[in-house]
């Protein structure tokens, strides 16, 4: 029998707690030592069939509660995180929402790469991996297109894909997806040319290993660790609040090495160059030009996502010449947007009605 976790800090709680100006101090002791022992609940745990397998990417069918005819809904979260992000919660969980309000949905879960998937870069991703996804998932809903949503780096890789395989779309959906990064905050800084050498930090043939990913998304928030704490203390008297917190924190813990041939093309081209909307960014031969994109598309930039400003994503809906085209800027933040009550009491549905709305044909209402 195991011996349980005893708290070293007890003994000084009731002294640090009596001095003014400690006590929030004192909290994040307390928010700490729950952070350490509680247990992670289960995370994507809505039923699901998996329809489709490339190296380590695994293409994850949730069907309709009831069967409408709608078009397949494909779910492209980031590459260096879980995908399960949307799928944290049975009652906030975005795959499951779409599922209920009857779309046949399709998540892509890139997997964790192994060593033999180091020199993997961003052409094979977009239209290798993705494009057979995206492909799979029409042949198995028998329909000749699919509406594609990407969430973060997953939102720019789908951008990508819509301006070089448009024939694939009804639409496209993009959350908190920077295209523009020169205006794309703290994290650019930190990957500036003058930071980082990309050929000497992601060498050929290599894992960019998670412990170095790990602290940089820390540093986009350095106070964060503290208010974390304090928060998780307060959640701890509610056993669903403190649920809830748990699960977010396993995902956040739960990082995902990177191949370095993606990383070092992303950051150099991306975060150093600005190449994307600059329209000097070629995959294979093909040049990506956000000017090309005529799809149907909706584009959501969050006001309080300080990992993708929104600055960074607002140009993607000026660039792109689609004749139907809507832009949604929600008061939330990166990550509460799907995974807090937003999703399901406004982001779920909002996407639900346009959906529905491309799959009819039926023309983008006139601005107000």
């Amino acid at each position: 029998m195991s011996t349980p976790l005893v708290d070293p800090f007890a003994p000084f709680g009731a002294l640090l707690s009596g001095f003014e100006g400690l006590y929030e101090l004192e909290r994040i002791r307390r928010g700490m030592f729950v952070h350490a022992t509680a247990p992670r609940p289960d995370v994507g745990v809505t039923p699901h069939v998996i329809v489709h397998e490339q190296d380590k990417l695994k293409l994850r069918y949730y069907a309709p509660k009831r069967d409408e005819g709608l078009p397949p809904v494909v779910l492209v979260p980031s590459l260096i995180n879980r995908a399960y992000i949307l799928d944290l919660e049975a009652d906030r969980s975005m795959v499951a929402s779409l599922a209920g309000m009857n779309h046949p949905v399709y998540l892509v879960d890139w997997g964790e790469p192994g060593p033999e998937d180091a020199d993997e870069d961003v052409a094979y991703v977009v239209l290798e991996l993705l494009d057979r996804a995206v492909r799979r998932a029409c042949r198995h809903a028998r329909a000749p297109k699919a509406a594609v949503f990407g969430y973060c780096m997953g939102g720019t890789l789908v951008a990508m894909y819509a301006a070089l395989r448009p024939e694939r779309l009804l639409g496209f959906t993009t959350l908190n997806a920077p295209v523009h990064f020169a205006e794309a905050g703290r994290f650019r800084e930190f990957v500036s040319p003058d930071v980082v050498n990309v050929d000497e930090v992601f060498p050929a043939g290599t894992l960019v290993p998670t412990w170095l990913m790990k602290p940089v998304f820390q540093m986009l928030d350095p106070m964060g660790s503290f208010t974390k704490y304090a928060a998780i203390e307060e959640a701890a008297a509610d056993p669903k609040k403190l649920s809830r917190t748990m699960a977010r924190e396993r995902w956040l813990e739960e990082h995902v090495p990177c191949a370095s041939a993606f990383c070092r093309e992303f950051v150099r081209h991306a975060y150093q160059e600005d190449a994307l909307i600059a329209g000097r960014w070629s995959l294979n031969g093909e040049t990506v030009r956000l000017e090309d994109i005529r799809s149907p598309a909706l584009i959501v930039v969050c006001k309080r996502d300080f990992i993708a400003p929104s600055r960074s994503g607002l140009p993607l809906f000026e660039r792109i010449q689609s004749a139907d085209k809507e832009l949604v800027e929600p008061d939330a933040g990166h990550i509460g947007v799907v995974v807090g009550a937003t999703g399901p009491r406004y982001f779920f549905p909002l996407l639900d009605r346009w959906l529905r709305r491309i799959a009819k044909g039926e023309p983008q209402a006139p601005k107000e």
